[in-house]
C-alpha cells in the first residue's frame, strides 16, 4: 500500500491493512478443508479509489489475499475455489465495480447494482451455489448506519461456517444515537430499542463503549457466535473514534488471528495520525516541518489513554470473576480479555507472570517444564484459598 492513494484517507488505509492481514491467513487456514471460498461485500463501491486498478478498494484487497492462498494450496496439490458477490446500488461506483468483475477470470464473481437489505435472498442462493464445503465471509461496509438493518441480515448471521465483518460507524453514530428522530433507524440497527436503556445518561467513551457493546451482543444472539470482538480505528487528525470493525466467529483460531492484525494495523494507524496531524499543522502554518521520528512515530496521548483504560477494564473484569469463581481455565480468560480492543494475549501472560510473582493468583496444570499457561493445554488460574 502506497502512502499516494491513501493521502487523506488514512483511516481506510488502516481498515484496509485489518482486512488484508486478516484474510491472508483466514484463507490460508479455511482453504486447508474447504472446497471454495464466497467472499461478500455488500457495500463494495469503489468509494475515493485512487488507483487505476482499484487496488486501494477493499474488493480487490480481498481478492488478492484470496488468490495468494489459493496458490499457496495449488501449490501443495489442494484446489480450493474462489466465490465472490459484490453489491453495490450507486450506478456510476457500479459500473466501474463492474469492468472489474469483467477483468476477472480466475475466480467466479457476479455483481449487482441493488442496495444490499434487498439482495438478501440473492446472496444466499449465490452462497449455497458453492455446495456444502464452501466457507462464506460477509463483509459489510456501509457509509453510515443504515442499509443493513439487524431483521434482514439474519439469515446470513446464521450461516455457519461462516464469519462477519462489520464497518460499525461509530463516529456518525455516536452524533445522532439520543435523537428522537433516528430512534427508528436505530431499532432497526441494533435489533430492538433496548438499546436506549443500556445508553442511558452515558456520554463520550462510555456512551461510545456501551453503544458497541450492545451492537455486539445482538451480533452474537443473532448469529450464534462464540466471539464477536472490536478493533477502534481512529480519526486521523483528531482525538476521537471514527469507526469499530466488529468481527464475528465461531472459532478461537479465528480470533487469534484478528487480533494479531489488529495489533499490527494499531501500530501503523499510529504513524498514520502522526503524519495527519504533521500535514495538518504544516497547512495551518504554511511552514513546513522537519521529520521529528524518522523511525517510528510514538503512540499518540490519546492512543495510550485508550488502551490503559481497555487494558484495566479487562484486568479487572478477569480478577473479579476470578475472585467469584475461584478457577477460571487459561482458555477462557484468554477469551474473556481479547474481547476488549487493543489488549492482546501479551499483555494477559505478562498479568498473569505478575500475578504469580505476588502470590495473587496459581496456575493450576503446569507439567514438566511449562512456565506459563498455554491454550489448549488444560491450564487454569487459580484463586489461592487462603486470600
Amino acid at each position: 500500500m502506497t502512502d499516494e492513494i491513501y493521502d487523506r484517507r488514512e483511516q481506510t488505509r488502516v481498515k484496509h491493512l485489518i482486512l488484508r492481514q486478516y484474510l491472508e491467513r483466514f484463507a490460508h487456514i479455511v482453504g486447508s478443508w474447504c472446497g471454495s471460498i464466497t467472499y461478500v461485500d455488500g457495500f463494495a463501491g469503489p468509494w475515493n479509489a485512487k488507483s487505476p486498478e482499484l487496488k486501494d478498494s477493499s474488493f480487490s484487497i480481498a481478492l488478492d489475499e484470496l488468490r495468494r492462498a489459493r496458490d499457496t494450496h495449488s501449490q501443495r496439490g489442494r484446489e480450493v475455489k474462489l466465490r465472490c458477490f459484490f453489491l453495490e446500488q450507486n450506478k456510476e461506483a457500479f459500473r466501474q465495480l463492474e469492468a472489474f468483475a469483467a477483468r476477472t477470470n480466475d475466480a467466479e464473481v457476479e455483481v449487482k447494482n441493488a442496495a444490499f437489505e434487498e439482495s438478501i435472498e440473492k446472496i444466499l442462493e449465490f452462497i449455497q451455489g458453492g455446495g456444502k464445503d464452501t466457507f462464506p465471509f460477509i463483509f459489510i461496509d456501509p457509509t453510515g448506519w443504515t442499509g443493513f438493518s439487524l431483521k434482514t441480515i439474519r439469515p446470513l448471521l446464521k450461516l455457519d461456517p461462516g464469519e462477519v465483518l462489520i464497518n460499525f460507524m461509530t463516529g456518525h453514530i455516536r452524533r445522532f444515537l439520543k435523537e428522537e428522530q433516528s430512534l427508528q433507524s436505530f431499532a432497526d440497527l441494533f435489533g430492538s430499542t433496548r438499546f436506549r436503556q443500556r445508553l442511558q445518561g452515558l456520554s463520550g467513551i462510555d456512551l461510545e463503549d456501551a453503544a458497541i457493546a450492545e451492537y455486539m451482543d445482538s451480533i452474537k444472539n443473532e448469529g450464534r457466535f462464540r466471539f464477536v470482538l472490536p478493533a477502534i480505528v481512529l480519526n486521523p487528525e483528531k482525538d476521537r473514534t471514527h469507526f469499530h470493525l466488529i468481527y464475528a466467529t465461531r472459532h478461537p483460531k479465528g480470533v487469534e488471528v484478528f487480533k494479531e492484525a489488529e495489533k499490527h494495523a494499531m501500530e501503523e494507524m499510529e504513524q498514520l495520525r502522526a503524519g495527519a496531524r504533521k500535514r495538518r499543522r504544516e497547512e495551518q502554518t504554511s511552514q513546513p516541518e522537519l521529520p521529528l521520528y524518522p523511525d517510528a512515530a510514538p503512540e499518540s496521548q490519546h492512543y495510550r489513554e485508550l488502551r490503559e483504560r481497555y487494558l484495566a477494564g479487562a484486568q479487572q473484569e478477569l480478577l473479579q470473576q476470578l475472585e467469584r469463581r475461584k478457577r477460571i481455565s487459561y482458555d477462557e480468560a484468554w477469551s474473556m480479555v481479547l474481547k476488549s480492543p487493543l489488549v492482546w494475549e501479551s499483555d494477559l501472560k505478562s498479568w498473569i507472570q505478575d500475578w504469580r510473582h505476588e502470590q495473587r493468583v496459581l496456575i493450576d496444570g503446569l507439567e514438566g517444564r511449562e512456565r506459563v499457561p498455554t491454550r489448549g493445554r488444560s491450564h487454569s488460574l487459580v484463586w489461592p484459598a487462603d486470600r
